[in-house]
């Protein structure tokens, strides 16, 4: 398989979406990333995940701090992305991780190459993925930053679909659209939620 060509209709969305992130308040990204952490935590599929990946998340995107909190205190577990030499990897995040994790290029917060932390893949798998992206529609399509990181990730487990986790998308409004380009590298996600 070779690379896969840029898709300009993908890269148009791109920036038209990152432009319109940029021009909500922090204020409204507040009020949006409350619903959704409302909307989430009464989930059925989170309610019944003990081993769920979520993503640290920037200010561009749905806050996720108080997500991670919340499965902490419930007593599962939470698995982060580290990337590392092309490869994303979900680690457990062992509580007051977060305070110490370097940035990456992209301004994301992850474990240090040199952290020793359990690889959700390689000791039980996880229940739910909740997955960052730039776009989504209703009907599960997902356009992410482009690396295909997290859609070789999801691919790799649904090759098992009986222990495959569902797939949870978290989103601002603005983020979900009617339709969005996809190729058939990219995996849809199981459900969308957001503030509307």
């Amino acid at each position: 398989m070779g690379p896969i060509k840029p898709n300009p209709a993908k890269a148009l969305l791109r920036t038209e979406i990152a432009s319109r992130i940029a021009a909500l308040s922090s204020e409204e990204k507040q009020r949006q990333s409350k619903i959704v952490y409302e909307k989430l935590i009464n989930h059925p599929w989170y309610k019944s995940a003990n081993r769920i990946s979520l993503y640290m998340s920037t200010d561009q995107e749905i806050n996720t701090a108080p997500i991670i909190k919340h499965i902490q205190d419930r007593g599962a577990a939470a698995f982060v992305p580290q990337y590392a030499g092309g490869i994303m990897r979900m680690l457990k995040l062992e509580s007051g991780d977060e305070k110490a994790m370097p940035l990456t290029r992209h301004g994301i917060a992850q474990h240090s190459k040199e952290q020793i932390r359990e690889d959700a893949l390689q000791t039980g798998g996880l229940d739910l993925i909740i997955a960052p992206g730039v776009a989504f529609s209703k009907s599960g399509r997902r356009l992410g930053h482009g690396g295909g990181y997290y859609d070789k990730f999801i691919t790799n487990l649904r090759k098992t679909p009986e222990t495959a986790p569902k797939v949870i998308a978290v989103a601002f409004d603005v983020q979900v659209q009617d339709d969005v380009p996809i190729n058939e590298q990219d995996q849809l996600v199981d459900d969308v939620i957001f503030a509307e």
